[in-house]
């Protein structure tokens, strides 16, 4: 029985089965947007029942309850405006600025140079991944020590 249809009816039938379908799923469930459309004007239903329509008042009047209102601009109470520490030149911290204040810290904690110089390294390999964010002069340069270090006792980058 299969043999005897063809795949031109088989898809025709599809096409036309699909069709009838799509149809009937956009009568069914789109209607108002199909008509608006289509600009096919439907009989308007109204939301009022008809009984509502024959009685002259629905509901009471709407007031607003009491201290509820609305108060004049010159009314309202605003509290004392203070000023912030944000100004246009504030920039916000970095990973040299963390470093500075690490390596002040360490340098506050360690009284002894060599102790402070290996620390320090060790510090460094932990800010290697912000190499090319941050200047070791300055960082080294900024440090307030209180012993003397020599420039060639620093450590040159961050590998070393």
């Amino acid at each position: 029985m299969l043999n005897t249809i063809s795949w031109q009816q088989y898809i025709t039938a599809i096409i036309l089965c699909s069709a009838a379908w799509y149809v009937y799923v956009g009568l069914r469930y789109y209607k108002p947007e199909i008509s608006a459309f289509l600009k096919i004007k439907s009989k308007p239903e109204s939301s009022i029942p008809a009984v509502a329509n024959q009685m002259s008042v629905v509901m009471g009047e709407a007031k607003p309850e009491a201290n509820t209102g609305l108060y004049e601009p010159d009314e309202l109470i605003f509290s004392a405006s203070s000023p912030d520490d944000i100004s246009d030149q504030t920039l916000p911290k970095g990973p040299s600025d963390d470093l500075l204040a690490e390596a002040q810290v360490l340098a506050q904690a360690c009284p002894d140079k060599t102790e402070f110089l290996s620390l320090f390294k060790l510090l460094l390999n932990k800010y290697e991944v912000y190499a090319d964010e941050i200047s070791l002069p300055a960082i080294i340069k900024s440090l307030q020590l209180p012993f003397q270090v020599a420039a060639n006792e620093w450590p040159l980058n961050f590998a070393s």
